[in-house]
Order: C-alpha cells, then structure tokens, then sequence
C-alpha cells in the first residue's frame, strides 16, 4: 500500500518566486531572440561593411614606388639621374628621455644636439618630426645601428643633375612627389615616371607586418624610360660660357644662345643666362627657371631682312645686280622719316644687307606691298609655335594683314612690329642655310625603355615646307651674308680658318605698360653660320637689355659671343675649314 505524502500549502513566498523565474525566462527568451536577430542582420545588412573596416585593420596597402629614367645628352653622359635617400625622424610619443636621445642622434647626423631636442619637443604632439633629411648610406647605416624604437629612416628617391646650373632651363625639375614640374622633365614626364606597383601585408593589432597577403598578388613596379637629348653638354657648357662673360662684360639683363644643326633640326645647344640650378629649383624665382629661348618675345631688329630679301628675290621685286638709291641716309615715305646708322647713296643688294640699310629695305618692301610682307612672315614660321617638345613654346605675334598700314610697309622689313621668340628666329635662319627647307627643331633624339632599349629610334629630320628655292638660299647665305661678316656689322664674328656667315640685329625695347620704346633699352642679336661652304652649325646669340653705355649694337655686343661659341663648337666636333675643304674637293 503505497503512502502519500501530504503536499505543502503554496505560501505567497513560492508564488513570487515563480513568478520571477518566469519574468526572467521570458526576458532571456526576449534577449536570445533578440540578439539572434542582431546576428543575423550583423552577418547580412552589415556584412560588406563590417568586412570593410576589418580589412583596413588588419591589412595595408602599400605602394611600390617606380625609378624615374634617366637622361643622357646626345654622346650618352648622364645629365639627370634617381638616387635613393633616406630620411631621418624621430617618433616624440615613443621618446623616454629626450636629451639622452638627442645626444646620441645628434653625433650620428652631424647636428647640434640642442637643435635635435628643439625639433622633438617643440612637435611633441606629432608622430613624425624630420631630423635629417636626405642622408648618405653610411650616415642611414649609423642611425640603424642605434636600433631605438623611436627613431625610424624612410626611403625616398631623389632627382639629381650632375651638371649642376647647366642645362638647367631645358632638363626643368621634379616636385617632391616626382612628378616632372617644368622642363622636359614635365614634357616627357609620362615616359620617364614609369608606374607605381601596390602590394597588402597582413598586420597585427600594432601594425607589425606578419606577412604578405595571399589573396591578392604584389603588383610590382615599372620603373620609368629613359631619353637620350639632341643637346651636347660640351657645346652647351662653350654657349653658356661665351653668354655668361658677354653678360658680365656689357651689364646685360638676360641673354640666350642656341646652336643648331640646320639639316636636321637638332639642338645642340640652348642656354640662357641668368641659370638655374634645378638641384635646388626652390631657391629661386619663377622667371628666373623659365626658358627665354622660347618663352620670351621680342622684334628682332635688322636679323629680319635676310627674310625679306628673300623673298624679294624669290617675287622678282629686286635683281642681284639693281643699283637702289639709299639717298645719302636720309629718306621720307611719304610722311615717314627713314635714316640710316651711315650715309650712302647706290647700293646693290649686297651692299644693303652689308650695310643694314633701313632705306633700302624700304624701297624693296614697298615693291613688295604688305600681303607678300605678310605672308613672307608667315611662311618662315614667325606667329607661330615651332612645334619644338619642350612646354610652354610662346607663337610670336604676327598682326592680321588688315591691321597693317603703310607705316608697317617699312616697319615689318627692318625688323619692327613683329614679334618672334629666339628659337623662331634660329629656326627661320637655319631654313636659309639649309637651301630654303624649313625643318622643325627639336631637342630629344630617342626615348628608350627602363632596360634601355630603344623605343622610338631618332626619326629622320622633318621638313615642314620650303621657304626659298635652293638657288636663292644660297646666293643670300653664300654671298650677302658671308659679305655682312667680312666687310659689314659681323666682322667680331668672324672665326680663324672658317668663312661664318651671319646677320646682326640691335632692336629697341617697348615700354610694357604704354606705346613707345624705353630710351637706352634695347636687344642685341647676331644669327649665323660656319663654314660657309658647307655650313655644319647654326648660332644664334640675342642678348637683352645691355648696358647702353657700353654698348648696345648687335655688331658689339652679340657678334663677338657668337664667334666664340662657333670656334670652339667647330674645333670641338673637328669639322674642316672651308680651304680644306675646297683642296679636298668635297
């Protein structure tokens, strides 16, 4: 017989805590479903998200930046290189003692300790402060060997010109970046840059770099090409030599030279003075680092006429043999008063280019009316760019033919109301000595690839267009400006064993900011070419705003520098003087 046992009466006591166990169930209950829900939307809604962050934490994306290409001049020396440096820092929030830290830094970077401790504690609150910047290996190897947890090198690499200040208005500079900023360092900054590679490393909660991910292959580096420059660094060192004595000697603003090979367009030599050193292209201004020889304009003066005779004779306006009357220095067009430096009365044309007459000049412009004047002009590349790979090439300034009047008939063919850079006037002058074709210039010869392969080999010159049939170009360039060198304003020019033919230009200056010209300001210019016989060089000297009290003629103060820039660029490329030449028979 089975006993039951007698229940116990339910005390309030018990129906309380029922109760709760019951409130505290259905809130767990609550809570489970609730944070299940959460889950799910954490694993769902927020899924791309949460990734996001995650991946950022514990992955990095580095860059892997490219070698920028070198440079070479035209016989292959290096005129541009990359180097690598290291900079020094110091991280302040890792620094125990800064004193203590300072002293044994200081010794290795070559600075006083007190400046080192300066620099940290006056960018306490910052996680980098540079030390030394730019520091040579052996310099980077001592701050490594310190092992300190606050002190850290980063590598960069760093543009370098071995030529220092030469070259320096053509190569240009890079920015801290590497990117190319002016120069053909901008112009062909796509080709010498290469491209960046990337690569993620897996880091800890510190940042530690544990390992490369996996995921995602390292995309190495292209390093950039390279160019190989029309430019000689020999024949630019002699243009900048002769430019920087002209400029010292005659108290000159600025000057520029430019030597060029007239069959085939190359540059061998562009200099200005005053120079810039692109290794510390931020010490100095902006018109200082600019390239005169094809930003800056100018009227070219008396170096125009050798286009117009041209021309003229080309048109048939004028015989090689026609006696003009010059009428003694002095001549009235119409209202318009016209003189000469010196008085003389017939001329042939040999006699007006020889003698610069302004007088002359104007007969034969007036036969030829201002149409052919204007499309002459035109014709040899004057209003517009030659088309040179350099950046910021200014046009010149041609007027409208409508915009001319009969004061522009005896302007335009003496060299006024015109303007051209010094590039323009090199290149338009080569065309005469190249038997009337006209050839783009151009200062790089080859691009090659990071290995050093060529790219795009050197193309053949290219001939635009003819501006003087071969027979006239020879008759103005063989024998009226051969005769401008030997009996005329070019006599400084002339050169030992060679026959140089050429053509001075002295222009006034005009007021910037209102009509007329600035008393005692001018530009002098001379243009020309040696040998004679079989002209190899083309040189151009222009220089701006020499002292007037000491000289100002074309004939005084350029004509000598472009001698001396021809003799020493002919005895450098060993290139036969005229009698040798004509004994040879080549």
């Amino acid at each position: 017989m089975t006993r039951r046992v007698p229940s116990l009466p339910d005390t309030p006591k018990d129906r309380v805590q029922r109760r709760t166990a019951a409130v505290l169930l259905i809130g767990i209950g609550v809570c489970l479903l609730f944070l299940g829900g959460r889950l799910i939307h954490i694993n769902t809604a927020m899924r791309g998200r949460l990734l996001s962050i995650a991946s950022t934490q514990y992955r990095s994306r580095s860059t892997l930046p490219a070698r920028r290409g070198m440079i070479f001049d035209c016989r292959g020396r290096v005129v541009a290189a990359t180097k690598n440096v290291s900079d020094v820092f110091v991280d302040p929030s890792r620094v125990e003692d800064v004193d203590d830290l300072a002293e044994a830094l200081a010794a290795r970077v070559n600075l006083p300790a007190t400046d080192v401790a300066a620099k940290i504690r006056s960018r306490a609150g910052r996680r980098y402060v540079l030390i030394a910047p730019r520091v040579d290996e052996v310099t980077a190897d001592a701050v490594r060997a310190m092992k300190h947890r606050a002190v850290g090198l980063s590598d960069r690499a760093l543009r370098t010109y071995p030529l220092g200040d030469s070259m320096g208005h053509v190569l240009g500079f890079v920015g801290r970046d590497g990117a190319g900023l002016e120069g053909i360092e901008l112009d062909h900054d796509q080709h010498l840059r290469g491209r960046a590679g990337r690569r993620i490393t897996i880091r800890d909660a510190r940042r530690r770099a544990l390992y490369l991910s996996s995921a995602h292959a390292p995309e190495p580096p292209i390093d950039g090409g390279h160019l190989v420059l029309t430019l000689d660094a020999e024949i630019q060192r002699i243009a900048e030599q002769a430019l920087a004595e002209t400029v010292a000697q005659f108290e000159a603003k600025s000057a520029v030279a430019i030597v060029m090979d007239p069959r085939s367009g190359d540059l061998l030599a562009m200099a200005g003075v005053p120079s810039f050193d692109p290794n510390h292209a931020g010490t100095v201004s902006p018109e200082t680092r600019r390239n005169r020889a094809v930003t800056d304009t100018t009227e070219p003066g008396s170096a125009f006429k050798p286009f117009i005779i041209c021309a003229a004779l080309e048109g048939g306006f004028v015989s090689t043999t026609e006696q003009i009357d010059c009428h003694d220095g002095v001549h009235y067009f119409g209202r318009r008063r016209v003189t000469d430096t010196s008085p003389h009365g017939l001329l042939d044309l040999k006699g007006i280019l020889t003698h610069s007459s302004n007088i002359g000049m104007g007969i034969i412009a007036h036969r030829m009316g201002n149409e052919v004047l204007h499309e002459t002009a035109r014709r040899f590349g004057f209003g517009a760019p030659t088309g040179i790979d350099f950046p910021g090439e200014a046009p010149g300034f041609v007027r409208s033919l409508h915009r001319w009047t009969s004061y522009s008939t005896n302007a335009v063919c003496i060299g006024y109301e015109i303007s051209v850079t010094p590039l323009q006037l090199v290149t338009a002058f080569a065309a005469i000595v190249n038997d009337g074709l006209w050839v783009q210039p151009r200062l790089v010869k080859t691009l090659l690839s990071a290995d050093g392969e060529p790219m795009r080999q050197a193309e053949p010159p290219r001939i635009e267009r003819r501006v003087a049939s071969p027979a006239t170009a020879r008759y103005v360039a063989g024998e009226l400006m051969v005769s401008v060198v030997e009996n005329g304003g070019g006599r400084r020019a002339q050169v030992g064993p060679y026959k140089v033919l050429g053509k001075t230009g002295t222009a006034k200056l005009p007021y910037r900011d209102r009509a007329g010209y600035e008393p005692g300001a001018y530009v002098s210019t001379f243009v020309g070419a040696a040998p004679a016989s079989y002209p190899q060089v083309v040189v151009l000297v222009m220089v701006r705003r020499p002292n007037a009290a000491i000289g100002y003629y074309g004939s005084l103060v350029a004509a000598p520098a472009a001698g001396k820039i021809l003799a020493a660029t002919l005895a450098y490329l060993d290139v036969p003087a005229d009698e040798q030449v004509a004994t040879a028979g080549l």
